[in-house]
């Protein structure tokens, strides 16, 4: 280390020292770094906290790129194909449209935790969107075909007379229900795209809670 650096002037020649040379000394315990760069494994941490809290935290500070933000809305958005295959083969067809989340969520398991709780919560969600609609147009046939069988039966005692409305409203009930769940699964799942693209990790109702128990005992 040269005089110059320890802040002490070295004499010129001939003996004559020049004018003092002000330094800047730092304070004790404080060193002049360059702010380090964060690891990938702390970006990542740092995002599936995130994602698990159910915060709105920024794009920015996640670390998110646009194709991120893009791969988990269509994760969640390709529940309109659901709905569209649905309703051109009567329903059958829908049990493919799962199979868009789950293969993006396959695809980056490994590239980006974001894209990967994002895209598990649509698939799940809508595995359970199809098993629901499925019990509820089976078992609320058989049901309704029940009770206005029975209601006929008891029109010869005449008390059927008095079942035939509720069975009317029955019916009617479950008919809307029927209509209704698949477009309220849809808007939420539009609504969860957006939020996604939008790098706002979203968090499905009892979806991402019985994820995080089956992680827990995983």
């Amino acid at each position: 280390m040269s005089d110059m650096d320890n802040g002490v002037q070295s004499p010129e020649p001939g003996g004559t020292p020049r004018g003092p040379v002000i330094t800047r000394r730092l304070d004790p315990g404080t060193e002049a770094t360059s702010p380090r760069p964060r690891r990938p494994e702390t970006i990542k941490l740092d995002m599936e906290t995130e994602v698990r809290a159910g915060g709105s935290a920024s794009a920015a500070r996640l670390g998110l790129t646009r194709e991120e933000m893009s791969w988990a809305a269509a994760a969640h958005a390709s529940i309109l194909l659901s709905l569209l295959l649905g309703l051109a083969t009567g329903g059958i067809a829908a049990l493919l449209g799962p199979i868009v989340p789950a293969l993006i969520w396959y695809a980056h398991r490994d590239k980006s935790a974001y894209v990967t709780e994002q895209a598990r919560q649509a698939t799940i969600f809508q595995l359970a969107g199809i098993v629901a609609l499925l019990a509820l147009s089976i078992v609320g046939a058989m049901l309704v075909a029940v009770g206005w069988t029975v209601s006929a039966i008891l029109v010869i005692v005449l008390v059927g007379l008095i079942l035939l409305p509720v069975m009317l409203v029955v019916t009617l009930l479950w008919v809307v229900a029927v209509v209704a769940l698949p477009i309220l699964q849809v808007v939420y799942g539009c609504y969860a795209a957006l939020e996604a693209y939008n790098g706002r990790p979203f968090r499905y109702l009892w979806i991402a809670d019985l994820i995080d128990r089956y992680q827990a005992q995983a």
